[in-house]
């Protein structure tokens, strides 16, 4: 099959995971999401915090004496895991549904632009009631990240210039909408914005450009660096 039957990115509905294992992992995922919140907003007796606290560290434990892989690298070439752009879409720190550090953020394309979606929780509050600028920060380059796909030549973010309109409000749907401004050469420039309901919160330019040697010796220190563990 091609790899395009496999794109994460061509529907708003989220793909099915590629695997039980992917499936097992977002379930956790969306545990460790909901804990986080709990204990964000929650004050339970110090001994219950104590008691939870043995139980994760446990589990930690049990789970660091499993094989490990180290990266996306060496998740894509075992074969067994998916294509690379499954991957990513299951271990984002910012778009990943398999990764509890992500909110997470749903993208896709759709007649020329790349849209997203995203609800940010208590987790992530900056200024009171609102989205830490970080995160929104965040968000976009993800985003925009995907978004080269426009231009046909993806690369690295060598500059992202965000402009904070508005607050951005907590525990309230986030659309995002980015296009392609420019690419020429190794140089691909898109533009998008964020929005609550109708109010425009934040927008952004950023600029990727597409490394000479392109991404294979990254892909190779990631290698040497596990090779290094033994693993």
């Amino acid at each position: 099959m091609s790899e395009q039957l496999f794109d994460p990115y061509l529907s708003e509905d989220l793909r099915p995971a590629h695997s039980e294992h992917w499936h097992a992992k977002r379930r956790v995922a969306s545990a460790i999401r909901e804990l986080t919140e709990v204990l964000t907003t929650s004050v339970p007796p110090v001994a219950d915090l104590h008691a939870m606290a043995e139980q994760l560290e446990a589990t930690a434990a049990r789970f660091r004496q499993c094989e490990r892989l180290y990266g996306r690298t060496p998740y894509s070439e075992r074969g067994e895991h998916g294509s690379y752009g499954e991957i990513f879409h299951e271990m984002s720190p910012v778009s990943g549904v398999g990764n509890p550090l992500a909110p997470p953020l749903n993208m896709w394309m759709a007649d020329g632009e790349a849209h997203g979606s995203a609800t940010l929780g208590w987790a992530y509050e900056g200024p009171p009631g609102c989205v830490h600028g970080g995160y929104v920060a965040a968000l976009f380059d993800d985003f925009m990240g995907m978004a080269q796909r426009l231009g046909k030549q993806p690369g690295m973010t060598g500059s992202l210039l965000v402009r904070y309109r508005r607050p951005t409000p907590l525990n309230t749907e986030l659309r995002l909408r980015a296009w392609l401004a420019s690419a020429e050469g190794r140089k691909t420039r898109i533009k998008a914005e964020m929005c609550a309901g109708d109010t425009v919160t934040a927008e952004c330019e950023a600029l990727f450009i597409r490394p000479k040697a392109g991404l294979e010796p990254l892909r190779e220190a990631v290698r040497q660096h596990n090779q290094a563990r033994g693993d």
